[in-house]
């Protein structure tokens, strides 16, 4: 049995391996700074659980594993350091899982925690039992076979580190301009980890992205998506068709909106069926499939409006989640939107106004810092005064005051971006 302390136990990724561990039978301790539901949730699995960070939770450590947040020199790395405790970050940890089983990495700018999610339902109602690491905080599982299906980040480069059997990358986009320098070194870090591939590997790989289809690997090399010449192709229309090359394989009942959805929903058949999963039980999976945890998710209702929440952070992750708004039914389009990081809203500034053209009103607030500092003031003023139909309004409460004049029986509001915007969605809709 090994003996495995993480830091920061309460996020998404590290508490998904902590309960990895848990069912190998490793013994799993962990810490975080402050209380929350995760860690509340890990604990009652068996995890032991402190508040804050301490030397002497690494004691009896043999290994540590810590998230990207906690920062070098904190004294309990130094500690396990200085013991001999084998140190790993999450993403370290996660590829030494990647090397020991048969393992589906999904990467790409956009879409990768419901590609992951809906790929590990298909699988699980093919009777694989695996084990699935989905980024929303909410829909992983830990399965009792040596299939592996989980998120790959490329944010801050460490998507190289991981060697995986097969994998998919759904599009690769600017996003990260704290990490990246532009899309090139992005497409970089992308074709980089296809070429690890093995040759008996499986690379699927988005169609209707020009960075993406072009990547090279050793693998068997599919693509997928609306373009004529993807090798599975998806249709438009609900249900939509799937055809593989010229063959039609049958349609697929989506329940959940957006156009990109169904792109992910390929993506996802795509490999499973080059896995041999039959068209059949991709189907019935997918047909079953409702949402991953902010996205595109049903809040319920407040004021007589309808209340979604979704993840979006990027310009063309907000145009996606509007355009699947778009496809439900409403007499106006609200977005709250809380920007994400100083630089990602300056560097990308322009592409942000330019993508709320679906929405009939936007509040923006003020921005989620993610421990970034601001050293060009930026503000959410400087995005909601560079759009027609927005309004600044810097916090919760103001949102709040905003909504309570704005909206009306059968609005739609939707609550969009990567901080804790959900929590005010949340709110309003206990409040019914």
């Amino acid at each position: 049995m090994t003996r495995i302390h993480l830091m920061g136990i309460g996020g998404v990724g590290v508490s998904a391996l902590a309960r990895v561990y848990l069912t190998r039978g490793e013994e799993v301790s962990g810490c975080d700074l402050k209380e929350s539901e995760a860690l509340a949730a890990i604990e009652a699995e068996g995890a032991r659980v402190s508040i804050g960070h301490d030397p002497e939770h690494v004691l009896a450590a043999d290994w540590l594993v810590h998230s990207a947040a906690v920062r070098a020199g904190e004294p309990e790395l130094e500690a396990a350091r200085a013991m001999g405790v084998k140190i790993m970050t999450r993403a370290e940890a996660l590829a030494e899982l990647f090397a020991g089983t048969r393992s589906i990495a999904v990467a790409g700018s956009a879409g990768k925690t419901t590609i992951t999610h809906m790929l590990g339902q298909v699988l699980t109602g093919a009777g694989y039992d695996p084990t699935t690491l989905v980024g929303d905080g909410r829909s992983s599982r830990v399965g009792h076979s040596d299939w592996l299906v989980a998120e790959a980040d490329e944010s801050d480069g460490s998507l190289v580190l991981h060697h995986p059997r097969y994998a998919v990358v759904s599009n690769v986009h600017f996003d990260h301009p704290d990490h990246f320098a532009g899309i090139e070194e992005v497409a970089e870090i992308f074709q980089t980890f296809l070429r690890q591939l093995p040759a008996e590997g499986v690379a699927v790989v988005g169609a209707d992205d020009e960075r993406a289809r072009g990547l090279e690997t050793p693998a068997r090399k599919v693509s997928y998506g609306f373009a004529e010449d993807a090798d599975y192709r998806c249709g438009e229309g609900r249900p939509f068709r799937l055809w593989h090359g010229g063959d039609e394989l049958g349609s697929i009942d989506l329940r959940v909106p957006g156009r990109h959805n169904v792109e992910n929903a390929t993506a996802a058949a795509a490999m499973a069926l080059e896995l041999g999963v039959s068209f059949e039980q991709v189907s019935r999976a997918l047909a079953g499939f409702t949402s991953a945890h902010r996205r595109m998710e049903l809040l319920g209702t407040w004021h007589g409006a309808t209340l979604y929440d979704d993840y979006a952070h990027h310009p063309r992750k907000v145009q996606a989640a509007l355009a699947a708004a778009r496809e439900l039914p409403f007499r106006r389009l609200i977005t709250v939107f809380q920007p994400h990081r100083y630089t990602r809203t300056a560097g990308l500034l322009d592409e942000f106004a330019g993508s709320f053209g679906e929405a009939d009103a936007v509040l923006v607030t003020d921005i989620y810092a993610a421990g970034e500092e601001n050293p060009t003031r930026i503000s959410g003023a400087n995005l909601a005064h560079k759009m027609r139909n927005a309004r600044y309004t810097p916090d919760f409460g103001s949102v709040r005051e905003a909504l309570e004049d704005l909206t009306g029986r059968g609005d739609l509001v939707l609550f969009m971006g990567a901080g804790d915007i959900w929590k005010l969605g949340r709110e309003l809709a206990d409040e019914g």
